[in-house]
Formats: C-alpha cells, sequence, structure tokens
C-alpha cells in the first residue's frame, strides 16, 4: 500500500513556482513521510506555516496498492 496527499486537495488555488496550479503530491508508505513531504513542499513552495495544516493533511491523505 502506498500513502498520498494531493497539494490541490487543500489548498485549490495555490501556484506551482510557475504560476501554474500546484500538482504536487507526496507519495509514501507511511503517514509520518506524507506529512514531512507535504510539510515541506507547503513550506518551500507556497511559504504557508504546515503547523495551522496538520489535520488537512492527515484529512486528505489517502491509501493505494502499489
Amino acid at each position: 500500500m502506498v500513502k498520498y496527499a494531493r497539494c490541490n486537495a487543500m489548498l485549490s488555488l495555490a501556484l506551482d513556482e510557475n504560476g501554474q496550479p500546484c500538482r504536487y503530491m507526496a507519495q509514501a508508505d507511511t503517514e509520518d513521510a506524507i506529512m514531512s513531504a507535504m510539510s515541506d513542499h507547503l513550506k518551500g513552495v507556497h511559504d504557508v506555516d504546515p503547523a495551522d495544516l496538520i489535520n488537512n493533511i492527515k484529512g486528505i491523505t489517502k491509501t493505494t496498492r502499489k
């Protein structure tokens, strides 16, 4: 099983570094790894403090088969 979370599921109008709609997707085997990857993305690309969005990140994290 693989867990994933899409940035645009949480920040629907967010833009990436090129001014395009953000299509970033964190993928990992654990929820902790998803939290870390999405937090780094939110801080680095969108200048958003992920501490305020922990529950939102957990809420958009899905699981799929490999």
